[in-house]
């Protein structure tokens, strides 16, 4: 027998990378197996994305969180036909749990989040609004789920001091979309960045070190940087809005695939997913080593670790300069992808975790 289980979360469908790549990839695969998720968020797509627009007056941010409170009180819960939960961190940025128990309404949870949610990260365009998030919500959602997913080891100690049932689900690549294109011979290197508002603040990390090497390759090197189209870097870099339709397209030309990060907290709780995602493309990442980048990257073999400025110019002209070894660490990323975080390797997990929160196991 089917169910019909309520998607809920802050965010519209194909918005933000967690929900694309933890459950919009599964949701066909889901049906197949009689779970039929219906989507509800605090925001719609429109009033989203000027919520999050660092241009958008803090009036006008106030309009909109105020308009998605008064249409989230105005629909009822009891009108929908769904027999379970699935909560993608939380159902609002108000830090009670107020909203999330109108909408359960007793049903059986799946909470799954892929970020340490329950330290403050605010980004600077919505640092007012900090002051709405709640240290305790967090702990009480765990609480109230029946099944919780999460993406790594440390997210999972956290999650087990307040949940019973806490599984591991790596963030996965759909490697049938994300595939490798032959890379014509070209003197020229494209180094490259994939993210957001929220983690240009990463990217920083590594600026200076960007800088050297322009100065150091001139014209031999180029720069693409995707998903903060405001950002200005002190180098010529060609800078690119994150677009759906051409996510792939737009980071398959890249030779090389940067993921810095600061040793922070915050940090530890990622899920390497900008790794994962230049790695299924065949493309060497260099990355900080970081809560889950060391498990994803072995130095050497399918990616290289960057600590310092002189380790991040260092790392990156060796690849620039041999081609032969980015070609060989770009295929061993590939195929860890394909073995260990594809959609493919993991797809019996996710039916397992939904079996074990509203279908064979709890019936």
């Amino acid at each position: 027998m089917s169910k019909t289980i309520g998607l809920l979360t802050t965010y519209p469908r194909n918005t933000v990378p967690g929900l694309r790549f933890r459950i919009e990839q599964y949701i066909t695969l889901l049906a197949r197996e009689g779970y039929h998720l219906e989507w509800r968020s605090f925001f719609n797509d429109s009033a989203y994305r000027k919520f999050r627009n660092p241009s958008t007056s803090l009036g006008k941010r106030v309009i909109l969180f105020l308009e998605a409170i008064q249409e989230t009180l105005s629909e009822s819960p009891r009108k929908k036909k769904w027999q379970g939960i699935y909560l993608y961190r939380e159902a609002t940025l108000l830090g009670t749990t107020f909203f999330e128990r109108l909408w359960t309404r007793d049903l059986p949870i799946l909470l799954d989040f892929d970020d340490a949610i329950w330290i403050p990260d605010v980004s600077e365009s919505n640092r007012a609004f900090g002051w709405l998030k709640s240290a305790q919500k967090v702990p009480a959602l765990l609480r109230m789920a029946r099944v919780v997913t999460v993406c790594n080891q440390f997210l999972a100690d956290y999650a087990r001091q307040y949940a019973n049932d806490v599984r591991i689900i790596p963030t996965t690549i759909d490697t049938e979309l994300y595939r490798p294109v032959p890379k014509s011979p070209s003197d020229r290197v494209t180094i490259g960045w994939t993210g957001s508002y929220t983690t240009l603040k990463h990217l920083k990390v590594a600026e200076n070190a960007l800088l050297s090497l322009h100065r150091k390759y001139k014209d031999r090197i180029r720069f693409r940087f995707i998903g903060a189209p405001h950002y200005q870097p002190p180098f010529p870099a060609e800078v690119l809005p994150w677009r759906s339709e051409s996510e792939v397209e737009d980071l398959q030309p890249l030779d090389i695939g940067l993921m810095p990060l600061p040793n922070d907290t915050w940090s530890r709780g990622k899920c390497a997913l900008k790794a994962l995602q230049y790695m299924a493309l065949g493309i060497p990442p260099i990355i900080s080593p970081v809560g889950m980048n060391c498990e994803v990257v072995e130095e050497g073999y399918n990616g290289l670790f960057a600590q310092n400025e002189d380790e991040w110019v260092d790392k990156i002209s060796w690849l620039i300069e041999n081609p032969s070894i980015r070609a060989r660490i770009g295929q061993a990323a590939r195929d860890t992808v394909e073995n260990r975080y594809s959609v493919h390797a993991n797809q019996s997990k996710y039916v397992a975790a939904f079996d074990a929160a509203f279908g064979r196991d709890s019936r």
